[in-house]
C-alpha cells in the first residue's frame, strides 16, 4: 500500500478512539487498510505456523460429510424444487456487508465479516432479498419464487454435534405485493409447503410432515393472518396438519407468521425448516406493499440424523 495513503490515514485516527475512527473511515481507505494489515500479517507467516493455526480454527476444516452423496442430494433438491416452479439460482460464497445484521437484526457477530464491503455468506435469504430487490428497482413487477441450495458459514457455537459451523441448506424466496385479504401470504405459505413435502417425500422417502405456526408481530391482525392461512393451506391440502403454538419469544426477524415444517426421524422429532414473513423489501425498497416469504431447510442435516 501507498506510503501516503497509510500517512493520510494515521492523521485521520489521530486523537480518536481506534475503534470510532476505524468505524467512521471511509470505505475505500477502511478497505485499504485492511488489506495492507491482512497482507503484513500474512507476510510474517511460516509453513508450520500455517499448519499450527490451520489445526486451531474451526471454521477452515472438511466436511466429514460424503461428498458424493450430499452433492447429489444437493442434486435433486434443486430439481424437485424447479419441478414445483421456483427458479433455481447460484449464489455468489460472499455477500454484501451488512446483509444478514440489516435485514434481519442478526449481530454481525454471527458472520464473519471480510474485506471489500463483503461478508461470509451466512444465509442465502437475504442474498436472494437483495437480488429480488435490485430487479423491482429495474421495473420487473411480477411475483419472483426463486431457491438456491447453498453452502452457509456462521460464527456462533453449534448447539451439538449434528449442526456443524459450514453446512449445507436448500433455501426458498417468495416475492410480491399485497393484493388485500392475504391473497399472497396463502398462495406463498402453499407453494412452500407443496416445496418442502415433495422434497421429503422425493429426496429422503419421508411422507409424513406437519407445520407448526407461530404468531409474530408485525401485521394489524396476527391471529387472522394465521386463521387465514391454516384455513387455506388445510382445505388445499387434505391431511395436512397445522398446529398453532403460543411462544412468547421476543423475534424480530419474522412479521406476522414464522413456521417450522416437523418431522420424526427414529422416533425424535425435528423441525428440518424454519421460514416466515420479512419486511426485508418493504425496507429496501421503501415500499410497504412489498412482501416476502423466506424459508430453508437442513439438507445436511437431515442426511446427518438419519444416518
Amino acid at each position: 500500500m501507498d506510503q501516503q495513503i497509510i500517512n493520510r490515514i494515521i492523521e485521520k485516527c489521530k486523537g480518536k478512539n481506534i475503534v470510532d475512527a476505524l468505524a467512521e473511515m471511509p470505505g475505500a481507505d477502511f478497505n485499504s487498510l485492511l488489506l495492507e494489515v491482512f497482507n503484513r500479517r500474512s507476510a510474517a507467516l511460516t509453513a508450520p505456523g500455517l499448519l499450527s493455526l490451520y489445526k486451531q480454527n474451526r471454521f477452515v476444516k472438511p466436511s466429514d460429510m460424503d461428498a458424493v452423496a450430499l452433492t447429489e442430494i444437493q442434486l435433486a433438491a434443486l430439481r424437485v424444487l424447479e419441478g414445483v416452479h421456483f427458479k433455481a439460482m447460484i449464489l455468489s460464497p460472499v455477500a454484501q456487508l451488512g446483509s444478514c445484521s440489516v435485514l434481519g437484526t442478526v449481530n454481525q457477530e454471527k458472520v464473519m465479516s471480510a474485506t471489500r464491503g463483503a461478508e461470509v455468506l451466512a444465509d442465502a435469504t437475504n442474498a436472494l432479498a437483495l437480488h429480488i430487490a435490485e430487479h423491482k428497482q429495474q421495473g420487473f413487477t411480477s411475483d419472483m419464487d426463486l431457491c438456491t441450495v447453498q453452502r452457509h458459514i456462521r460464527t456462533q457455537p453449534p448447539l451439538s454435534k449434528a449442526f456443524t459451523p459450514h453446512f449445507t441448506i436448500a433455501c426458498l424466496v417468495s416475492a410480491g405485493t399485497d393484493s388485500g385479504g392475504y391473497r399472497f401470504e396463502c398462495e406463498s405459505m402453499y407453494k412452500h409447503t407443496l416445496a418442502w413435502q415433495a422434497l421429503l417425500k422425493e429426496v429422503y422417502g419421508i411422507g409424513e410432515m406437519h407445520l407448526r405456526f407461530k404468531r409474530r408481530e408485525g401485521y394489524t391482525d396476527g391471529q387472522g393472518l394465521v386463521e387465514t392461512i391454516t384455513r387455506y393451506l388445510t382445505e388445499r391440502l387434505p391431511g395436512l396438519q397445522v398446529e398453532a403454538i403460543e411462544d412468547n419469544m421476543e423475534n424480530n426477524y419474522y412479521s406476522g407468521l414464522q413456521f417450522k415444517v416437523v418431522i420424526r426421524v427414529k422416533e425424535q422429532e425435528w423441525e428440518i425448516a424454519d421460514g416466515g414473513f420479512t419486511t426485508w423489501t418493504q425496507q429496501l425498497l421503501g415500499n410497504r406493499k412489498e412482501r416476502l416469504l423466506i424459508s430453508g431447510f437442513g439438507l445436511e442435516l437431515l442426511k446427518r440424523v438419519m444416518e
